[in-house]
């Protein structure tokens, strides 16, 4: 014999989305699929809690476009509460849609980025790094400063075409823009809070059980920084202390240092 699939009991209400009792319903409640409660409430209020409902569902699969389109549109709702919910609903639906909207908007004018610690080098060994690279997107250059080395500043004119190319890669690729808030800026001794999310860094309990109000700054200079000024006039300023380099940090040290390493020889 084959298996009755398991129904939830009673009747579904389309504007709480709940199943109720068949008592809970009116003779024409039935029918259309409203309870008595939710028979009670404005056309508006009735609009808005079946809309509510709808989005609820989003986070468990997949969405259409039409879905899409309309999830967006409701961002925009006169109801407060079905707006708040839809942004939220959203969130979740496509996490990466903020950061992808932010890249649009952001192009690098100038940037600087000190590198001093240590990194793996090409052979997989560890040396010390004292540089600092500066961008400037209207001037066309790149300039590596080594703070240690005979030659300590070097510079090359990029291409119009080749320094976009090398700032979109910042922004879209690196995701520069969101350092801050993926990298903690804390020292070593403080491992153990290195993926702790942004809104909990000023209030987070020690192994003791106490609650720190603030974490506070190692002593010392950083060990990377990096300081960006976009076309927008908005200004970024991310530093941290770790004895490495984070991984998007590494990848723009190793992406920049190519510019600067002497081309083989050819035999």
């Amino acid at each position: 014999m084959s298996k009755k699939k398991n129904r939830p009991h009673g009747h579904y209400c389309k504007i709480c989305g709940e199943y109720k009792a068949n008592e809970k319903f009116s003779g024409k409640g039935h029918a259309a699929h409203i309870c008595k409660a939710c028979s009670r409430l404005s056309t508006a209020e009735k609009a808005d809690a079946m809309d509510i409902n709808r989005m609820m569902s989003f986070p468990m699969r997949r969405l259409s476009d039409g879905e899409k389109k309309w999830l967006q549109a409701k961002m925009h709702d006169k109801s407060p509460e079905v707006a708040d919910t839809a942004r939220e609903i959203y969130n979740i639906c496509f996490p990466y849609a903020e950061r992808n909207a932010m890249k649009k908007q952001l192009v690098i004018n100038t940037l600087s980025f000190e590198i001093h610690t240590e990194v793996y080098n090409g052979y997989g060994d560890m040396e010390m790094v004292d540089r600092c690279f500066t961008i400037d997107r209207k001037r066309r250059v790149l300039i590596m400063t080594d703070f240690h080395a005979d030659r300590g500043e070097q510079s090359v004119i990029l291409e119009g075409r080749e320094m976009s190319k090398l700032l979109r890669y910042i922004v879209h690729t690196l995701e520069i823009f969101m350092w801050e808030q993926d990298y903690v800026l804390i020292s070593d001794k403080d491992d153990f809070l290195i993926d702790l999310l942004p809104e909990y860094r000023f209030e987070i309990e020690d192994l003791e059980g106490d609650t720190k109000d603030t974490i506070d700054e190692p002593e010392g200079s950083p060990t990377w920084r990096v300081q960006v000024e976009y076309s927008n006039h908005t200004e970024q300023d991310t530093y941290g202390y770790t004895d490495y380099l984070p991984e998007r940090p590494e990848e723009l040290y190793f992406s920049l240092m190519e510019y600067f390493e002497p081309e083989d020889e050819v035999i």
